[in-house]
């Protein structure tokens, strides 16, 4: 079955990275040469084609390197990313990180203020990486608290984001999607927020991090609850503003049903949500990828097809045996569209856990949200196919007056464009084109939200 995918671009690589918890700063085996302290930009060049990065050096109470890596591509995220310092050949020393089984190496030239040097795998060259020091500038600052608060029998950990000095800034609560990870998985988007005027709250999903409870046994209306307990702890803060939702993916089955049942949500921010049942998606899904295949199937096979995706998450969630998902398994095995649908080997299939644990993902409550929305889909998206989604979502938010449905070209369900050779003959016409996110992304989260309860007239302040 051929629902996989890499990221192999060396802005996929450091994407990677702003999912990944802080780490300590190291203990270089050398003294670090004052020279190299202060901020350094240029670019990771693969394949001809640069992606901007900056790294910020400077010694942490104790004397040791610490390093922090921005990605003006993604959002200008800022991260820790450390590196080790050694003294070794005819130049100023050399700098090594290793992550994922990635190394990236640089040689620090002080008389020409330039770090020169690449990322491997392997004995493979990744990409060429260029620096040049530069004037260090501040982003905006922020403050970044530790939370607790409960959300059923459980207690959730998380991180409040907020902008220095701010007179109740709106607040955001961020909702992860399928993988129901930590906090880190929408900690970008808090740092961006926050550096814009707007608070935003991230958790550790109930048995990750630092939030007890059991993840693997999580069902949808668990989910529920931990974004209740999330946002009752918001609503006793005097110190925010407006609350709004911003949920990522699997989160739209929760956000509209969240934002219709309470009258503290003021707003709701969907990425790549789908608009219609987890087991009409999943039909969706298998017939998004036949029709990207290229392959040429009738309208019976794509109606075939939907219809038998949709029975296999309907028969998890009934507790169907074995012998009632083989007899829709043995004719699709033999069809047609076999390879790009997703066909169970046994009752213990991740798949079908996953269906069992979420019954409650029926067709999200969007007819009953009459705050403002802002739904993001990507052209190219096969999970969540904007053409099966946009239309649904359309008629269910007729009666809303305040929506705003955006469609970015090119970008996929992680609303990025892939990698990819681009245009056709030589440069300028022909370029590599490294994995990266849209710049209008994030662009229309935040002056949709701004425009809306950051600007002077809004009564957030």
């Amino acid at each position: 079955m051929g629902r996989t995918g890499a990221l192999v671009s060396i802005t996929g690589w450091l994407a990677w990275l702003t999912f990944v918890p802080p780490v300590g700063a190291q203990e270089p085996p050398d003294s670090v040469p004052a020279g190299l302290l202060g901020r350094w930009a240029g670019a990771a060049i693969q394949n001809g084609t640069p992606s901007l990065l900056e790294l910020d050096f400077s010694l942490d109470a104790e004397g040791r390197l610490r390093t922090e890596l921005t990605l003006p591509y993604n959002g200008y995220d800022r991260f820790r990313y450390d590196f080790t310092y050694t003294v070794d050949g005819p130049h100023d020393g050399t700098l090594t990180s290793q992550l994922f089984g990635d190394e990236m190496r640089l040689v620090v030239d002080l008389a020409e203020a330039h770090l020169r040097g690449a990322v491997t795998e392997g004995d493979s060259v990744t990409a060429r990486v260029h620096l040049q020091k530069v004037v260090r500038f501040e982003l905006p600052a922020i403050d970044a608290a530790e939370t607790r608060f409960p959300a059923g029998q459980d207690t959730l950990a998380g991180v409040l984001y907020s902008p220095l000095d701010a007179d109740r800034p709106p607040v955001v609560l961020l909702v992860t999607g399928r993988g129901y990870g930590t906090r880190h998985e929408m900690s970008n988007w808090g740092r961006l927020l926050a550096r814009q005027g707007i608070a935003a709250l991230a958790f550790d999903g109930r048995g990750t991090g630092g939030s007890t409870g059991d993840n693997d046994s999580a069902s949808a209306e668990d989910r529920f609850d931990d974004v209740r307990g999330a946002l009752d702890f918001l609503a006793h803060r005097n110190d925010l503003g407006p609350v709004g939702l911003l949920g990522n993916s699997a989160a739209g089955w929760i956000v509209p049903t969240i934002a219709a049942e309470r009258d503290d949500v003021r707003f709701v921010v969907t990425l790549v949500g789908p608009a219609e049942s987890l087991a009409d998606q999943q039909g969706h899904v298998t017939t998004a990828f036949m029709r990207a295949s290229g392959e040429v199937f009738t309208e019976a096979e794509y109606e075939e097809a939907f219809e038998y995706q949709r029975r296999t998450v309907v028969l998890s969630q009934e507790g169907a045996s074995w012998a009632d998902f083989q007899r829709i398994n043995r004719p699709a095995r033999t069809s047609s569209w076999a390879e790009h649908a997703l066909i169970p080997d046994s009752l213990d299939a991740p798949d079908l856990d996953y269906f069992r644990r979420r019954i409650g993902f029926t067709k999200p409550r969007w007819e009953q949200v009459r705050v403002p929305v802002l739904a993001v889909y990507g052209e190219d998206d096969v999970v969540v196919p904007p053409e099966d989604n946009v239309p649904l979502l359309q008629a269910a938010l007729a009666g809303n007056e305040d929506v705003t449905i955006v469609v970015l070209p090119g970008a996929d369900h992680a609303l990025a464009r892939p990698d990819a050779w681009v245009g056709e003959g030589e440069w300028p016409d022909r370029y590599y084109r490294p994995w990266t996110r849209s710049p209008f992304l994030f662009e229309t989260v935040l002056d949709w939200i701004a425009s809306r309860f950051v600007s002077p007239e809004s009564d957030a302040r």
